[in-house]
């Protein structure tokens, strides 16, 4: 019998599905997304799911609103950049407000302990919508 994944393995591989769903839906019919901070256009199989607050904050870990489409120069090394950096807190201004903004950086500082049986609901949502867009995109 295989060994159970712990529940940070599981957050781990949640957060990886997470990601690709993320580029994916940012994605036009033939795939294609843009960069957040720089404008870069490619193919979302390209890009990176780069999380505005750092991935390794549990409490934001697996929110959707904290995971957008990057290049990957800018999520890699842009994000040590306070010019990249504030172009993605623009983006995300733009995008949720700055009282959104402010909230998810205020949940970010809490501590959260995800529970298997959580992630494992929520990564069989991610999964279920990566095959609608398999299929939006013409993959299957």
């Amino acid at each position: 019998m295989p060994k159970l994944k712990t529940a940070a393995q599981e957050a781990e591989a949640c957060a990886v599905d997470l990601q690709l769903l993320v580029r994916m839906k940012a994605a036009n019919d033939e795939g294609y997304c843009k960069c957040v901070t720089c404008g870069k256009v490619a193919h979302y199989k390209e890009m990176q799911g780069g999380h505005f607050i750092e991935r390794s904050r549990s409490a934001t870990k697996l929110l959707e609103e904290n995971i957008h489409p990057q290049c990957q120069y800018c999520n890699a090394f842009g994000m040590k950049s306070t010019i990249i950096v504030l172009e993605y807190r623009n983006y995300m201004v733009a995008m949720y407000t700055e009282d959104c903004v402010a909230k998810l950086i205020a949940l970010s500082r809490r501590p959260h302990k995800w529970v298997r049986s959580e992630i494992q609901e929520q990564r069989a949502d991610i999964r279920g919508q990566i095959k609608y867009q398999r299929q939006r995109l013409g993959e299957i």
